[in-house]
Formats: C-alpha cells, structure tokens, sequence
C-alpha cells in the first residue's frame, strides 16, 4: 500500500472560522492508507517521520470546471501556511487548527465553495540521480515510495538548497517523471510530499440574511408578503441543499445554489 493523507475543513457559517483536522489514521488493516512503521516505505512513514506540512486555501475564478471527470480545477490561493515537525506531527495526531478567514482573507473571502489543500514532507529513503545528461526524468530507489506523491524536492546543489518538483508519472522501472526538467550531476537527496485535498462551502452570509428575514416575516410590511414568504421558503429549502450536495461531492452544484442565494439576498427585504 502507500500513504492516502486526508484532512476535513470544517467552516463555521456564524463566525467565518474554519477547523483544519488531519484523519489520515495509523496504517492498519481497515486503514491502508495510515501513517505506520509498516508503511511503504517500511519505516519512513510514520508520524515522527514528518518533517514539516502545509495548509492552504484556494479560490477559484468565474465557475467551478471539472479537470476530466475528478476534481474541480480551482485557481488564486487565498491563504497559506507552513507548520514544522512539531506541530505537523501534532496535527497528525489528532490536534485541530482554527482560522479566523475573514480576518485572514478578508474581503475575498465570500460565500462560495472553497478547496483546501493539506501536504505532508518526509525524507527520502536514499538518493536519485539522471537518467540522461538533461531532461525530466530521474532514477529513484524504488519506485513504490513515490506511489500517491505529489512532490520530490532534491538537493539540487548538493548544500541543502532543495528545489521542489511535481511527480507527473512514476514508472515501475525505477524512475519518475517531473514537470520540469532537472541537472543533476551525481548522486542526490530528497524529500517526499504526499497531498491531500477537500472542499467546503462558505455560506455565512447567506446564513445571517436568512436568519434576518425570518426573524422579520411576522412584521412584515410587504405589498407581497405571500409571494416574498413563499421565496423565503425556496430559499431556506435551497439553503439547506447545500450541504448535501457538498457532501455528495456535487460542488459546481452547491456552487450554483450559493450564487443564487447570494442574488436573493442582495434583492432587498421583500423579494417581490
């Protein structure tokens, strides 16, 4: 098997706070996919064999559009930070992180849908060195180590001056494929970084005008107050949707409700 990170991003739709919390797992029969001794590779891939982690959050411009039929293709990161061993093995191991994004990103940070990217460095088992003189392509160790990576940096200068690459391919004989090419003239060190990837809604201020309108429907004053009580209805009904389809992994979905809950509520207190 080879390490599967995953981490949950739990937004808070009444105080903009989002919660970081890693639930990769130990290496296990029912977890595969954990941190463990016995993970591939064998003793490199426990949680005291993490070196360092990163956490950001992208945005995306215009409409979300899928990358084949896997993912979400989102642009523009929005926030980003780096965590050392200590507090990335900590994370590992059950603490949770708090970000308050709307102090973080400020008015960037709207109702929409979010990805959230986590990544985990550890060190290589040994060196990698050039298949030919120049190119993208470079020998490894072993060829499993690389299963489910997204990143190798490689001292390329051999003075702990690491360039990072993302892993194209990783091909059974020993070798794997970068997005950019790479000299290297002897043998070299590296780091290892798998990713993981989830997706969260922001919905805090179609939140607040909800709660404002229905707090208000007993007085209201409007001319149509049947007709604007009916849409509140669709809208709480639409609200409510939300969520589901994220959970569905429906995100272009969930993403169009918010685009059109956000023109409801921007469409004055009656919605005649």
């Amino acid at each position: 098997m080879a390490l599967i990170p995953k981490h949950k991003s739990t937004p808070n739709q009444s105080t903009q706070y989002l919660t970081l919390q890693e639930t990769t797992g130990v290496f296990g029969t029912l977890n595969p996919g954990g941190y463990g001794a016995l993970q591939t590779p064998a003793g490199f891939r426990e949680i005291t064999d993490i070196l360092s982690s990163n956490f950001s959050i992208l945005n995306y411009n215009g409409t979300l559009t899928y990358n084949g039929s896997t993912s979400p293709t989102v642009t523009e990161e929005l926030y980003s930070t780096d965590y050392n061993n200590t507090n990335a093995q900590a994370i590992a191991n059950g603490t949770t992180k708090s970000f308050d994004l709307a102090t973080l990103i400020g008015v960037n940070y709207v109702d929409a849908v979010y990805k959230s990217i986590y990544y985990n460095w550890f060190f290589g088992i040994d060196v990698v060195n050039q298949v030919s003189t120049s190119g993208n392509l470079i020998n490894v160790p072993d060829y499993t180590e690389f299963t489910n990576a997204k990143y190798i940096s490689i001292d390329v200068t051999g003075l702990n001056v690491f360039e990072t690459y993302e892993i194209i391919s990783v091909n059974t004989n020993n070798t794997i494929q970068l997005n950019r090419s790479v000299f290297l003239n002897s043998d070299h060190t590296y780091k290892v970084a798998y990713e993981s990837t989830a997706y969260f809604a922001n919905t805090y201020n179609i939140n607040k005008c909800l709660h404002t309108k229905i707090s208000q429907l007993a007085l209201s004053n409007c001319s149509c107050k049947n007709k604007s009580t009916e849409k509140l209805y669709e809208a709480v009904m639409m609200y409510m949707s939300i969520q589901p389809n994220m959970d569905l992994g429906k995100y272009t979905k969930a993403q169009e409700i918010i685009q059109a809950l956000t023109l409801y509520c921007n469409d004055g207190s009656c919605n005649c």
